[in-house]
């Protein structure tokens, strides 16, 4: 077995930029790799809507889905549309006709896929959530016409039974910590600001324009992120047209433990297992501060080794990892056992019955290994597989486990908003 090439970089010694190129290329490949998952798991629909996100904000045509006008924003960094995107195009729109790239500034610097797409956790109900990151010169005129795209883009989408979300992100000002999330009802972004960069690092697929800044950076230069991205610019390691800059994970301020763990609680209510799953990476997170070791850097220390297995980098699979190493250092098993059962009920894959033709089944064999790595039976299966016919009493206790899991929650944020004064603010909940 050869061993992994671990890939590293210090500009006191200088950087090969065959190194930079190999570096990129490791994350490209977990990006594809993600890619093909999610595209597994869609209906056809949604496989066209996905394909031609990025030639839909390229182009301003007023036969393609999304037009507004021909002043909206357009042009994505370093796009070309190929064969197939083009075809799948000028079937919605046969007389489309794609002549050149866009001869005005181009203002999309880059489309990113969020949410569980691609994911362990993707089912056939999964939402499309994008960021769409936008050059930070653009007038309230400018954007509100993009907004507009964006919305007549989530029509379109559902028309194709298909729900999506469009968040419009200055790049700029999120690295400055401002709020970015223009067009949003997530109010809660606001408090999130670190946690979310965390959560877009370690999950978000790249779909066209700039790769994140933050790839080139190594974790130990972590800490002076800014330094280091900008000697390399400087150094013209990297162009400032092939890169986007959403800031660094050095430090994550006390308050956003408390703000995400109370927007959790509050989801909890219509999606407790997934909520579980979130309360309890909030707490390893808080149990850490201030050194908080974000998965997002050990999917970066991973991809810097070589470590590419798709399947130990899914998001979802990360974050249980995490939660296993706390509880278990805790000596939890019972809680142990209750995200167990989450993460199983969250994916929902009935491993005691048929696969579903034509379903996603890495998703299926993924879930095999993992219970038999827990040790669950047959009959263990049959249970949870069956939790729609859970009589009065199995059903009780499992809201009982579910809603201690969850009170709990509530009593480590009150405990840690009582002992940090950093946390004597007030924090919305939508």
């Amino acid at each position: 077995m050869t061993r992994p090439f671990e890939i590293r970089t210090a500009l006191n010694e200088g950087i090969d930029r065959q190194i930079l190129h190999q570096l990129r290329g490791r994350f490209l490949a977990v990006n594809q790799g993600r890619l093909a998952r999610a595209m597994a798991g869609l209906t056809p629909c949604q496989q066209t809507v996905l394909s031609l996100l990025a030639l839909l904000f390229h182009v301003n045509h007023r036969l393609l889905p999304g037009y507004v006008s021909d002043c909206t924003p357009a042009g994505v960094s370093g796009y070309a549309p190929d064969a197939p995107t083009l075809e799948k195009a000028q079937a919605l729109a046969p007389d489309f006709t794609y002549t050149s790239a866009p001869t005005a500034p181009l203002s999309i610097h880059g489309l990113y896929l969020m949410g569980s797409l691609g994911t362990l956790a993707q089912t056939d109900k999964s939402d499309m959530d994008v960021w769409i990151c936008h050059a930070p010169d653009l007038d309230e005129c400018a954007l509100a016409a993009l907004h507009q795209k964006c919305h007549q883009l989530e029509l379109w989408a559902a028309i194709q039974g298909w729900e999506a979300h469009f968040f419009l992100i200055d790049a700029q000002r999120y690295a400055q910590g401002e709020a970015a999330l223009k067009w949003s009802e997530d109010d809660g972004a606001a408090v999130q600001h670190s946690l979310l960069l965390d959560e877009f690092y370690r999950t978000a697929i790249w779909l066209a324009g700039r790769t994140p800044l933050w790839w080139w950076v190594p974790v130990c230069e972590e800490a002076r992120y800014v330094e280091f991205a900008s000697a390399l610019q400087a150094k013209c390691f990297v162009g400032a047209d092939e890169v986007i800059d959403l800031g660094h994970l050095a430090h994550i301020a006390p308050s956003e433990f408390l703000g995400a763990g109370l927007r959790q609680l509050f989801k909890g209510i219509d999606s407790p297992y997934k909520s579980v799953l979130k309360l309890l990476l909030i707490e390893v997170y808080a149990s850490e501060h201030p050194q908080v070791n974000c998965l997002s850097l050990g999917f970066k220390r991973a991809v810097y080794s070589n470590q590419l297995d798709l399947d130990e980098l899914d998001p979802y699979v990360v974050v249980y990892r995490r939660i296993e190493d706390y509880l278990r250092a805790c000596g939890d098993e019972q809680r142990l056992e209750l995200v167990r059962r989450s993460l199983y009920l969250k994916v929902n894959p009935k491993l005691t019955r048929h696969a579903a033709q034509g379903g996603a089944q890495w998703q299926r064999q993924l879930l095999e290994r993992l219970t038999t790595e827990w040790g669950w039976d047959a009959q263990q299966l049959a249970r949870l597989d069956n939790r729609s016919d859970w009589k009065i009493g199995p059903d009780s206790r499992e809201r009982l486990a579910l809603s201690r899991e969850l009170n709990g929650s509530y009593r480590f944020l009150s405990r840690l908003a009582r002992d940090e004064p950093a946390l004597r603010l007030s924090v919305s909940v939508d």
